[in-house]
């Protein structure tokens, strides 16, 4: 199967664009990072666009945005909350090595910056936000890489090598 593009999904902090630039390099691709494109679009922090636009909006931006990309050869970096949408997903998918990078709960809350805001209800835990992704994230990912416990080299390495092994079957 041949795939033009790789695509990082996880939960916040699982470390998608930390990965997703030296994969990039690694592989000789190009690097995009969803977020950043919503906020050179709308010229504002995404934490702001969740608080005074709400979340249907900032998901609805987010798929615009992403339904717009015209990439190949890329690493694409995307937001924890890419998965609510389906369209998005199935895009992405279809020319995308879809890689799921799994970082357990306990890992992201160390991980986590204070104060930063994510794309949920407002009334919801992270741990209830963890719950209700995971099984999304799962259903899209060509693969999933367990991070725990290792450097960021390691990882690269271990996309790197089920990248290519996939792409040759």
């Amino acid at each position: 199967m041949k795939f033009r593009n790789i695509v990082l999904i996880g939960m916040p902090s699982s470390g998608k664009s930390t990965i997703g630039k030296p994969l990039s390099k690694e592989l000789e691709m190009q690097f995009i990072d969803t977020d950043a494109l919503i906020f050179e679009k709308e010229n504002r922090p995404l934490k702001d666009i969740v608080n005074e636009d709400g979340l249907e909006r900032f998901l609805q931006i987010q798929g615009d945005i992403i339904l717009r990309i015209d990439a190949h050869n890329h690493v694409i970096s995307t937001g924890g909350s890419v998965i609510y949408n389906g369209e998005a997903m199935e895009y992405l998918k279809k020319e995308g090595f879809v890689v799921f990078l799994d970082v357990k709960l306990d890992e992201i809350n160390n991980r986590l910056e204070g104060g930063r805001r994510f794309a949920r209800n407002k009334d919801q835990t992270f741990e209830e936000l963890y719950k209700e992704r995971l099984p999304l994230y799962l259903k899209y990912a060509n693969i999933t890489i367990d991070c725990a416990n290792k450097d960021v080299d390691v990882i690269v390495k271990e996309i790197k090598e089920q990248y290519k092994k996939i792409c040759k079957e």
